[in-house]
């Protein structure tokens, strides 16, 4: 099953220039000891050879079906488009491979369903990539709370402007990728699983951008750049997210969590990281003022450096070392699950959980 004692991984999205498979899986499965990189994939065949000799893979393959069919590749990692991560992982998981696949699992809920019942019928662990389920801070705050620094819990309130509405390829709702599916998944569900679980809530969404895309060509926009979801969580807290792609003043995220006794507050730590897991955490209780919360060494993932804090991801944008250590949070506990046959979480059967929020949305 392994070189050496380590899982074997094929990366399906591994562009040796550029991209979210390259700039955060690869360095994460350099990183972790229990993880080697044994392939990669591209769709043209000099960038599948180029990332092979960059990265140190032993094989090349410019169809992803070949690569999950291959006996020395134990697990799939799918970092390309959404339009695509149905075929790959139904393939993968049809070829006995464990997968790690971004978010969004696939277009339908039909689809994500089809997912995770292969993967419990295939006895595989299927891995869906929601990076706040590793976030660091993220999992501070949820420690802080159970262990009663708020008192009784009564709001959340996300304040979030993230790049990409912009883009044609998130202006349109039939490519799969937009401001809603992206996002608003991730985020609602940390809300859902951090928080105390969401009861009820509804969603406004609005269209403010021109009918142009980045280039300034025409766009017919159909997909929201807009977007308020609000609602009650189990334990009584009320939440609100105000998410929005329309303006590049002020971007980042502002989590406030508000309890009986204090408050947490997770902010974008750097203006030019705006993403969402790149956030420091503050604490106050009791009226005095907001000081700096460290973060426990048992919720960061050891195999990640603290420098540097940021990794070239895209031409222009990097991604932030804090989201390269909560995706190496989730391959941690993949391997976990896959060496000891364990319980895994967020899994695909959580992608159809959140799929399904999102079209009551």
């Amino acid at each position: 099953m392994r070189r050496g004692s380590a899982i074997r991984v094929g990366l399906v999205g591994a562009n040796p220039g550029y991209g979210w498979g390259s700039s955060v899986h690869r360095r994460v499965i350099e990183l972790l000891p229990d993880f080697v990189l044994e392939g990669v994939c591209t769709t043209r065949e000099q960038t599948a050879r180029a990332a092979a000799e960059a990265f140190g893979a032993p094989l090349w393959f410019t169809d992803s079906s070949e690569l999950a069919r291959h006996p020395d590749v134990d697990l799939i990692a799918i970092c390309v488009k959404a339009p695509f991560h149905y075929e790959i992982a139904h393939t993968a998981l049809t070829a006995g491979k464990h997968v790690y696949c971004e978010w969004p699992l696939a277009f339908s809920i039909e689809q994500a369903e089809e997912l995770a019942a292969l993967a419990v019928e295939r006895g595989l662990k299927a891995m869906i990539g929601l990076h706040m389920r590793g976030s660091p801070a993220m999992r501070q705050a949820q420690r802080l709370i159970a262990d009663g620094y708020l008192g009784d819990l009564f709001s959340i309130n996300l304040h979030a402007r993230l790049f990409g509405p912009i883009m044609r390829a998130m202006a349109i709702r039939s490519g799969g990728t937009t401001l809603r599916s992206i996002y608003g998944g991730h985020l609602l569900d940390a809300v859902d699983h951090y928080f105390g679980g969401i009861q009820e809530f509804e969603t406004r969404g609005a269209i403010h951008l021109p009918p142009l895309d980045e280039t300034g060509a025409p766009i017919d926009r159909d997909a929201f750049d807009h977007l308020q979801f609000h609602g009650r969580l189990s334990n009584g807290a009320l939440f609100n997210i105000d998410l929005s792609g329309v303006t590049m003043t002020g971007m980042g995220t502002t989590w406030r969590i508000d309890g009986r006794e204090g408050a947490l507050i997770l902010a974008t730590r750097d203006p030019s990281l705006p993403a969402i897991e790149s956030v420091v955490l503050q604490g106050a209780r009791q009226g005095s003022a907001f000081e700096a919360i460290p973060i426990s060494a048992e919720f960061e993932c050891p195999g990640v450096p603290s420098e540097p804090d940021r990794y070239p991801a895209y031409p222009g944008s990097f991604a932030s070392r804090e989201a390269l250590s909560a995706i190496a949070n989730l391959y941690t506990e993949l391997g976990e699950a896959i060496r000891d046959d364990a319980q895994l979480s967020p899994d695909f059967g959580r992608a159809v959980e959140i799929q399904r929020l999102l079209a009551i949305a």
